[in-house]
């Protein structure tokens, strides 16, 4: 068995970019998990107290304006959550331009849960 250091020492340079890097992700990713702790005991309690109630029941919960902000809150955090561990994902596993595109699909599909989540809360409290 070969004692090499110095291949060791090459791989440790080639992936470790400074002693900081990635401190903030990490520090987000651990914030929205600690927020997203209340959020879902939250929805949990809230699913629970309208499940007999039918549609119009989930309806009048989600236009409670604490209910809406809290629906848009929990999603918020859960797609920015979703987002940073998906790009987590990508940035261990793929390279190159297909990495770039696969974040910014990540990216797209993220917004687009958040817009999707918004304009229904929107429509629902036009009364539409």
């Amino acid at each position: 068995m070969s004692d090499n250091r110095d291949v060791g020492a090459k791989s440790v340079k080639s992936w470790k970019k400074s002693d900081h890097h990635g401190a903030g992700e990490w520090l987000a990713e651990r914030g929205t998990s600690l927020v997203l702790i209340p959020l879902t005991l939250w929805a949990a309690y809230a699913a629970y107290s309208i499940a007999g109630g039918g549609f119009d029941a989930a309806i009048a919960f989600a236009r409670a304006p604490l209910n809406a902000g809290l629906i848009a809150l929990t999603m918020l955090i859960s797609v920015w959550h979703m987002y940073m561990g998906v790009k987590v994902i990508i940035d261990d596993y793929l390279q190159g331009g297909l990495r770039g595109f696969s974040i910014f699909l990540t990216f797209l599909l993220s917004a687009a849960l958040v817009l999707a989540t918004g304009y229904a809360l929107f429509v629902l409290h036009q009364g539409a």
